[in-house]
């Protein structure tokens, strides 16, 4: 079926510096983000599921009132994820993997309407096969379920996939899947998890297609 990269969404293919800004923070300070997964995941261990948005609108809500700027509203932050910028490279990415005939797909923790207007808005949509949402399996990432599901869409073997992400725990679960990866180290910059070390790490996006291509080829 031929090499298929998956790119997680908000954070790796698209910016969430906006919304930092918004909060009045720091370029490099996302905590506000770090809350909003600590939420989800906590629902998914819990096997409470929460859909993204609302663990998104939860963890915003708790920031806001604790440490955010007074004159920002839930509306109008939830509103920016409408509108996030793709990430720098993106799009050259996508292209340089296309044209080597590797097959693109999407992973998200949000939902699949919503990464499709995101998409569709940028102008990235018509690049992927699949966007698939843990929604889906009501587990968010990086438990197993929502790597071995987009596997099944794919109708794809974990040793033909790649995940790419600027996420470690991201990288962590696809790993535990069986999954190549490749870590774009966008804030972190040193490895947090004992084990299961990313399989290449880059820098930016711009670096995914010349790994693929090179490891695509000394793997065959």
């Amino acid at each position: 079926m031929g090499m298929v990269a998956v790119f997680d969404l908000c954070g790796t293919l698209f910016s969430l510096d906006p919304i930092t800004a918004r909060m009045g923070r720091d370029a490099q300070d996302d905590c506000w983000f770090q809350g909003v997964l600590v939420t989800a995941m906590a629902a998914t261990l819990a096997e409470r599921y929460l859909p993204f948005r609302d663990a998104t609108e939860l963890a915003l809500t708790n920031f806001v009132e604790t440490q955010g700027p007074v004159d920002v509203s839930i509306p109008e932050l939830l509103e920016l994820f409408k509108q996030l910028p793709p990430a720098e490279g993106a799009e050259a990415c996508l292209k340089s993997l296309a044209k080597a005939k590797v097959r693109l797909a999407v992973l998200t923790n949000g939902s699949r309407p919503a990464a499709i207007a995101l998409l569709q808005h940028s102008g990235l949509a018509d690049y992927f096969e699949v966007v698939v949402s843990t929604d889906d399996v009501e587990k968010c990432k990086p438990h197993p379920a929502p790597y071995r599901y987009v596997l099944d869409r794919l109708k794809a073997d974990p040793e033909e996939c790649w995940m790419v992400s600027s996420h470690s725990w991201d990288i962590c679960g696809a790993a535990a899947a069986g999954m190549h990866t490749i870590w774009v180290m966008k804030r972190e910059r040193l490895w947090p998890f004992a084990g299961l070390l990313p399989e290449t790490a880059v820098t930016s996006l711009g670096e995914v297609p010349a790994e693929v291509k090179q490891r695509t080829r000394s793997s065959s």
